[in-house]
């Protein structure tokens, strides 16, 4: 079938959705963990659910599975209106990379009857159904895909200014790119920020939506010099009582409570979830997370019973999810914390042979093989080579500074320089002046 004809079919395989700004393993459990919890699906946020998951599963290279999740879709809303037309022009993309030629031909024909039917507003104008799957689908994509998101709803807000969806889909927008622009230890003034601003105007047309009071009590706790901490718990146990079965919404809570050091509150709401999502790998992580935030907290990391439960639920995890590498590399970390040297080592090893490693984890890795040379085989001197390999891989992600902290440390307790850091922090900052 014609490409060209193809390309007139607004779904996601025209919206400019690249590959490689995704991370395509994470967002298939991202979807399939939501779908598997039984809840109430308001609209046509199921059938958006399966057409989104299609198209990774295309990403990845399997058509077929694309195909499967688009009939689901397809059976979620078997009438032929204008909430099918990017379902109907998946398919078509579907079929005919698949060399199914009558059968795209057939789904390209029923989008143009559709049209017919039911005509858009005006001929350079999306239905609404699809110009709210296409926001969305950007939104939930990429992190290179959100100033996109962004103007796809604020496009459709110009046009209708107090409705409710394109307030919200703003709103998580502007949350999000402010997220990427202020960074993790950058603040602003709670009251001047653009994203608390619309927040606050979504919240007023939808103050049921749990989302909402989750992002607000975040900005609330990040960017407040003086945080008040009575007003985001506010906002967290409101989105928490609206909520209960929304695993985004109980992670987002559960992640605050661990922050605030309530490890216990954390543990209470993510078991409960638990039963709902046994096959949660994010909950099975957070889980371990703080069953060893909760031993430190203790002062007692080697506690058998916390560390049995946290290695328990790590396992549980990475078994689920074993595209994840951050769980697995805490997991040898943890077999090393029971004395498991031999197990932790060839944990270590396994994970660094896997082929096409992401450069931030094998930064991670370089971290936490680190860790485990220096706090627990005592060897110093093989622990900064590889803070220094962690280092050399670039900004890729945080785990640059807790290597760059590391060499800091070490450097404060060796004045004579034995390992050349000095040199290296040098040499380090010439070839990379940006740095």
């Amino acid at each position: 079938m014609s490409e060209d004809k193809l390309k007139l079919l607004s779904c996601h395989f025209t919206w400019d959705l690249q590959k490689e700004d995704a991370d395509r393993n994470f967002l298939e459990v991202k979807v399939r963990e939501r779908l598997a919890v039984k809840c109430e699906y308001g609209g046509n946020l199921k059938q958006r659910e399966f057409n989104f998951l299609a198209f990774i599963k295309h990403l990845q290279g399997f058509n077929d599975e694309a195909l499967k999740n688009l009939q689901l879709a397809k059976k979620e809303h078997p009438d032929d209106d204008s909430s099918v037309i990017v379902t109907y022009g998946n398919l078509a993309w579907v079929h005919s990379l698949m060399g199914n030629v009558t059968e795209a031909e057939t789904y390209t024909e029923k989008v143009n009857e559709i049209l017919r039917a039911f005509p858009a507003p005006s001929p350079t104008e999306l239905h609404r159904e699809v110009q709210s799957e296409k926001a969305w689908s950007l939104l939930k994509f990429s992190r290179k895909t959100y100033i996109r998101a962004k103007e796809s709803f604020l496009d459709a807000l110009q046009k209708e200014p107090d409705d409710k969806e394109w307030n919200t889909g703003f709103a998580f927008s502007l949350f999000r790119l402010e997220g990427l622009k202020i960074g993790q230890y950058k603040r602003v003034r709670f009251e001047e920020s653009p994203a608390v601003l619309q927040l606050k105007k979504a919240l007023n047309l939808d103050p049921d939506n749990a989302m909402i009071h989750v992002y607000l009590g975040l900005k609330c706790y990040k960017n407040t010099k003086n945080v008040n901490s009575t007003e985001v718990w506010q906002y967290m146990k409101q989105a928490l009582t609206m909520a209960p079965d929304n695993l985004s919404v109980v992670l987002h809570v559960a992640k605050f409570m661990k922050k605030e050091q309530f490890y216990d509150k954390a543990l209470k709401v993510l078991l409960e979830m638990l039963k709902k999502a046994p096959d949660s790998s994010r909950l099975h992580h957070e889980i371990a997370n703080n069953y060893r935030w909760k031993a430190m907290q203790m002062n007692d990391v080697h506690n058998s019973e916390l560390l049995g439960l946290c290695i328990h639920h790590l396992e549980k995890g990475t078994s689920l999810n074993p595209g994840y590498i951050y769980p697995r590399l805490e997991l040898a970390l943890r077999y090393a914390e029971q004395k498991q040297m031999a197990k932790a080592e060839q944990k270590f090893t396994e994970l660094f042979a896997l082929p096409d490693l992401k450069p931030a984890d094998r930064q991670a890795w370089h971290r936490m093989y680190g860790d485990f040379k220096q706090y627990r085989l005592g060897s110093e001197r093989a622990a900064v080579e590889h803070y220094k390999q962690g280092m050399m891989l670039g900004r890729v992600s945080t785990e640059w500074i807790a290597c760059k902290n590391r060499l800091r440390k070490v450097l404060q307790q060796d004045r004579r320089d034995t390992y050349e850091i000095r040199t290296f922090f040098h040499s380090f900052r010439t070839e990379n002046k940006d740095d």
